[in-house]
């Protein structure tokens, strides 16, 4: 062979090789960015989720302050609903957040016990009933608490001024307990942050958080089980990975969701059961197009995807461009409040950004529905007259304290406002009546 023939040869092999190492590197490179992008955007959604807690730690410390500061029942009961509407958004950044239930038990249970608290507080002052002295004591201990969480929160929150990743302080953990940021975070429920002992057993207290949990099979399914069935039909993800699990009330696998439109999502599985248990995801929010109806639909669909059946809108709300549903189910028209599921689903292209069923986890279980004693008829009847009931419907609604009752919801205006009044089905005696309040992020049951 020539040496012309020869360095045509080698420069050909040279020339193949290159080729191949610039293949690899390219693809070295657009898989690094799709992970650096990914990382990005759950790092975005972490942070979000923390200084939306942070605000809302803050706020809650302040109005418990003022709690106490008047003895006008309409301004406690203001200061209530905003103490109520700070805590259910605390509880929703908790939930988002990488952190074991466990780690954060009594962060929770302070946040739990002062949304259920000031429910109490809230019905009490809506019947004109002042607070007691009792009350105003436990409101006190509960602010105690929060300068103490708010301190200790704010504190953590200067880490994150300085660098610090959420997201790379959990890839060397084996699960989100043993993460760094759990670790720091964790630091909430050292001996020092006190939280009261207080005797209530509301809906959000620790007796409701401990129940028993009946909606879950015993049998417990693997990761990849557990995979399967966050079904793509559902969810539309491009990619999914497995991301750890978190050992809580419910044990669950978690997984990171990555879609088409670099936007990023966390889903948790329950291990007894498989049960799609939470879900959330990143949206850049556009222009509304979607009706409120549409968005109901789309919730409907997306949990029958899921495999959950038997579920109808029995409310929703419209609030800076999502629209939050809650679907029960529904047995023989009885509407079973306590099997509850609530779906968050953008206005803008229709995309559910949000779903939470911990409450359906909790409570459904076949059910055998009780006669009714007293009719529909004499249902009506036991609400005053200046009520116009516009509907009437068989449901089961869940006791202040514990177990559930056979009721009568009633639909009903008056004066141009909108009431939803409970009549016992067993008894006839009126039980509850909530009140639709209009407020700029929507529409609220007080």
């Amino acid at each position: 062979m020539n040496n012309s023939k020869l360095n045509t040869i080698l420069w050909i092999v040279c020339a193949t090789l290159l080729l191949i190492s610039i293949g690899f590197a390219i693809a070295f490179f657009t898989a690094s960015k799709d992970k650096d992008e990914y990382k990005k955007q759950l790092e975005f959604m972490y942070e979000k989720s923390f200084y939306e807690l942070i605000d809302n730690v803050n706020n809650i410390e302040m109005n418990l302050s003022k709690l106490n500061s008047s003895n006008s029942q309409s301004y406690q009961a203001d200061v209530v609903d905003k103490l109520l509407e700070q805590s259910n958004m605390a509880q929703n950044n908790l939930a988002s957040l990488p952190l074991n239930d466990q780690s954060i038990s009594k962060t929770i249970s302070f946040i739990n016990t002062t949304n259920g608290y000031c429910t109490s507080l809230s019905n009490q002052l809506s019947e004109g009933q002042a607070l007691t002295d009792d009350q105003k004591y436990s409101v006190e201990a509960l602010y105690d608490s929060a300068k103490n969480v708010k301190q200790e929160i704010n504190r953590f929150a200067t880490l994150l001024t300085n660098d610090y990743s959420i997201v790379d302080n959990m890839k060397y953990a084996d699960n989100t307990m043993n993460s760094n940021f759990s670790q720091q975070f964790s630091t909430l429920e050292e001996p020092s942050v006190e939280y009261p002992q207080l005797i209530y057993d509301g809906p959000f207290s620790d007796s409701v958080l401990n129940q028993e949990i009946k909606g879950l099979s015993s049998e417990e399914v693997t990761k990849e089980q557990a995979q399967d069935k966050i079904k793509q039909d559902a969810f539309e993800y491009r990619s999914i990975n497995y991301a750890g699990m978190t050992e809580g009330k419910f044990k669950t696998y978690n997984y990171n969701l990555t879609f088409d439109d670099n936007s990023v999502g966390f889903v948790q599985v329950t291990q007894n059961g498989g049960f799609v248990l939470s879900y959330n995801r990143t949206h850049d929010l556009k222009q509304v197009r979607y009706s409120q109806e549409e968005c109901v639909e789309i919730a409907k669909k997306f949990i029958q995807n899921l495999g959950i059946e038997d579920m109808e809108c029995v409310w929703y709300a419209d609030a800076e461009g999502y629209l939050y549903v809650n679907l029960a189910y529904t047995i023989n028209d009885v509407v079973v409040y306590p099997d509850l599921i609530k779906v968050k689903v953008a206005m803008d292209d229709g995309t559910v950004t949000g779903f939470e069923a911990m409450t359906y986890a909790y409570n459904h279980i076949e059910r055998t529905i009780p006669k009714t004693v007293v009719t529909k008829t004499d249902a009506e009847r036991a609400v005053q007259p200046e009520l116009v009931v516009q509907k009437t419907t068989l449901c089961i609604i869940p006791n202040d304290y514990v177990g559930e009752t056979l009721a009568w919801e009633l639909q009903a205006v008056s004066n141009g406002n909108q009431f939803y009044a409970y009549v016992d089905a067993e008894t006839g005696q009126l039980i509850r009546i909530l009140k639709v309040v209009e407020t700029d992020d929507g529409s609220l049951l007080m």
